[in-house]
């Protein structure tokens, strides 16, 4: 159901390929510009925190994809 209204409201697959691709890249530019800031282990952790997006944008552009191919109506 989540996944339909987010194709209903124009996000489409590639959309949210990018954004995993962008929280990836965030995730480094984050990461290299808190260790910066003098506490890297504060800087490590928010890192992180910004990759473990990717996984969830790339797994909700599968299943978009999924519903673009499978149901032209929509």
């Amino acid at each position: 159901m989540l996944i339909k209204r987010m194709h209903k409201l124009g996000i489409t697959s590639e959309v949210l390929q990018v954004l995993g691709f962008v929280s990836i890249f965030g995730s480094i530019a984050t990461w290299r510009t808190a260790k910066g800031s003098g506490d890297a282990a504060h800087a490590e952790r928010l890192g992180i925190f910004v990759g473990l997006w990717a996984p969830t944008f790339f797994a909700l552009a599968s299943e978009v994809a999924v519903i673009e191919t499978s149901d032209p109506n929509l």
